[in-house]
């Protein structure tokens, strides 16, 4: 796990194996770590090798305004989703890419420097690395990739898709399943083997039969609102949400918050409150001892009723089912 990590503001970041002290919420059980704090904030970075690929968990908590260069010591072909926050990326020509929230892309990196701008916030995202050779099992099967793989032997930043893409719910699945997998050993290596075969199955399959091609184009003014309304939403999961009332508080109707909502997302605005709320519901009835009455309750549902309806459609299982196992 070799990797550097320089900050504009400080120069090069001490790195170590250390036990992470202000991320430690993110730690992944039998992943390789390389942490840092300082002025710029706190990173971890991490690593859990694969045959033939590595998935790799990257968290900043940012406390000011910086520019991250991370230097890798080899060429690299990386899926990368952006899970919290939208991250600017630096060409090397000059050019600025935004990636926000569940927005990835296929890259390649024939040089071993990556720039990203963050401002004072807290920044996830999840990277696969791949070998040439992985990928190549897959080119037959998948037009797009045998053309894109014959392109990156040119030594530039390459992307698979022109414009960043929008993960899937199933997609987002695979990846929770990856970060929070309850197994250990061997069979935390399979499960991993699965997942990360089923995720590229899922990306190629998209992005060849159903590509995103307008990319967003949102200011930087819209694009905080959206993230305002969407933590908006996640804090106030157990009470019923007047969209109408809510999109008067940003100045827009509510036929445009939900559009910009989705664009930038990839999601419904109601469908993304059903999402967390059965997320948390799930969590409540696994984790706790809460009556399953309460977890309705908590999770914004009057009605047990609905709230079974709602939660049987989202897991195929009926409340009491995880309530057992």
């Amino acid at each position: 796990m070799s990797v550097q990590v320089l900050s504009e503001s400080e120069g090069r970041i001490a790195l170590s194996d250390a036990e992470p002290v202000g991320l430690w919420e993110f730690k992944i059980p039998e992943a390789r770590s390389l942490t840092a704090s300082g002025a710029f904030g706190d990173l971890l970075l991490q690593e859990t090798p694969g045959n033939q690929y590595a998935v790799w968990y990257n968290n900043f908590h940012i406390k000011r305004g910086d520019r991250l260069t991370i230097l890798h010591t080899e060429p690299v072909y990386k899926l990368q989703f952006i899970l919290h926050n939208s991250f600017s990326f630096y060409d090397p020509g000059g050019l600025t890419t935004p990636v926000h929230e569940r927005g990835y892309n296929f890259l390649s990196l024939p040089g071993t420097e990556e720039r990203i701008s963050f401002k004072d916030k807290l920044y996830s995202s999840i990277e696969i690395h791949f070998s040439p050779q992985y990928l190549q099992t897959y080119a037959t099967g998948f037009a797009h990739l045998a053309d894109w793989l014959g392109k990156t032997r040119n030594p530039v930043v390459s992307r698979l898709c022109k414009v960043n893409q929008i993960a899937t719910r199933h997609m987002m699945q695979c990846i929770h399943e990856l970060l929070y997998s309850p197994y250990t050993g061997d069979l935390r290596k399979m499960h991993y083997d699965a997942l990360v075969n089923e995720l590229l199955l899922l990306v190629l399959h998209e992005t060849g039969m159903h590509p995103v091609k307008k990319a967003i184009r949102f200011t930087n003014r819209e694009v905080e609102s959206l993230y305002e309304l969407k933590r908006y939403l996640i804090a106030n999961m157990d009470k019923p949400v007047d969209l109408e009332q809510l999109a008067g508080t940003y100045g827009i109707t509510l036929r445009t918050m939900k559009r910009r909502f989705q664009t930038l997302f990839g999601i419904k605005m109601y469908n993304f409150l059903w999402e967390i709320r059965m997320e948390q519901a799930c969590v409540l009835l696994q984790e706790t001892d809460t009556s399953i009455e309460q977890v309705a309750a908590m999770t914004g549902y009057q009605s047990f009723a609905n709230f079974s309806t709602a939660f049987k459609k989202y897991y195929g299982h009926p409340p009491k089912y995880f309530r057992n196992h």
